[in-house]
């Protein structure tokens, strides 16, 4: 089996579970020629997203260092450091987690860095039994990536980090926070491994994307290629509007909870709708913070300048919108008027998804009918 079809494979693996979602259909625009998509394609994969890969790497090694160190001495200032590498790197996850496509989901890589949502309490049960028992092998990174997702990545490493029980143990070092500290410090570890495969094998898959064609077994055309992007583009806002607000938000005001959301033990729940904002920002735009350049992105492909700026102002608006929120919706919540504004976030992304499955994904001519959306 060649290289090519199995990243278009993991490509279709990865929406195998899927939920159709009926849309408005895109009005018709005049065809695209398949040369139009190339630059986009070469912009996007080649030039914009491998410096973040070696961002992401580089934020888990930190993470992994600075856990050896403060395990060597833990205090409570150590702590605190290292709670900060977790942020930092969980700030550029967050940023590339939306790009669902090639290695980020080969073999299942994406929940092994990050497990979530876990709607049936999983992690929470096999990490109760795991701190009973304080398995060896769980200090030991190998074997750790043999073991359950749940057990892994940046849920399982915010748990031993920010629950405010182990906390205190990590700081008194006494038998449980031993274990912790040593446990943490192989989630790091393989977080390392695991981030630094998508980078080394992010080239080979860029290049069956751009080299789309009719010698192709995963592509026959650009346009076909460019489509995963606009997907990645759609269904991240899908996946921030229904699971990672609408969980929490549930049916009304009485039913919401916090503990639905993504990442509330480290109290960073909006935190990382912002973060998941730039990375798929810069599939339309074609700039991502210092790296890219703007209008070489999925906008390029956009014949009307008016939808353009629409897009961008709405785009602004909602970013704008959640820097006026605190960080994490148990925060939010406790605001006389959280629920609401959380509602209110909500029904914004829901219209930025809109004109993606409208106007964006007509003008580029990469929109469907249906989107297929991953997850249970």
């Amino acid at each position: 089996m060649s290289l090519k079809f199995c990243w278009r494979t993991t490509s279709l693996l990865a929406t195998a579970t899927a939920l159709l979602i009926s849309t408005t259909a895109p009005k018709a625009h005049a065809d695209i020629p398949d040369e139009n998509y190339r630059p986009i394609l070469d912009h996007l994969l080649g030039t914009v997203m491998p410096p973040k890969l070696d961002e992401l790497n580089g934020a888990t090694s930190d993470l992994a260092d600075g856990l050896k160190d403060f395990c060597s001495d833990p205090d409570a200032d150590g702590l605190l450091e290292v709670q900060g590498d977790f942020h930092s790197a969980m700030d550029i996850w967050q940023e590339i987690q939306p790009w669902r496509m090639g290695p980020l989901v080969a073999n299942g890589r994406d929940q092994h860095i990050e497990y979530w949502p876990d709607k049936h309490g999983t992690a929470t049960r096999q990490f109760r039994k795991l701190m009973f028992n304080k398995p060896a092998a769980f200090t030991d990174p190998k074997q750790l990536s043999d073991a359950s997702a749940a057990l892994q990545g940046f849920p399982a490493l915010e748990e031993v980090l920010f629950d405010d029980k182990h906390s205190d143990q990590l700081i008194a070092a006494d038998e449980d926070g031993v274990f912790l500290c040593q446990y943490g410090s192989a989630i790091a570890t393989n977080l390392v491994r695991l981030t630094g495969e998508v980078r080394d094998e992010w080239p080979a898959f860029a290049d069956a994307m751009r080299n789309a064609g009719p010698d192709s077994m995963d592509y026959a055309t650009a346009k076909f290629a460019a489509t995963d992007l606009y997907r990645a583009l759609h269904e991240g806002l899908l996946i921030i509007s229904s699971q990672k607000l609408g969980r929490p938000i549930g049916t009304d005001a009485k039913d919401a909870s916090a503990s639905r959301g993504e990442s509330e033990t480290s109290k960073r729940s909006l935190r990382n709708i912002n973060h998941n904002l730039i990375g798929l920002f810069a599939i339309y735009d074609g700039k991502w913070g210092d790296v890219g350049q703007e209008g070489k992105g999925l906008s390029a492909l956009i014949d009307s300048s008016l939808l353009d700026r629409s897009f961008r102002l709405n785009w602004q608006t909602e970013q704008d919108q959640l820097d006026t929120l605190p960080p994490s919706i148990t925060e939010l919540l406790d605001q006389p008027d959280g629920y609401q504004k959380l509602v209110d976030l909500a029904g914004q992304i829901d219209f930025l998804t809109s004109l993606v499955e409208n106007d964006v994904g007509g003008n580029t001519n990469l929109g469907g009918g249906f989107n297929a959306l991953d997850g249970d």
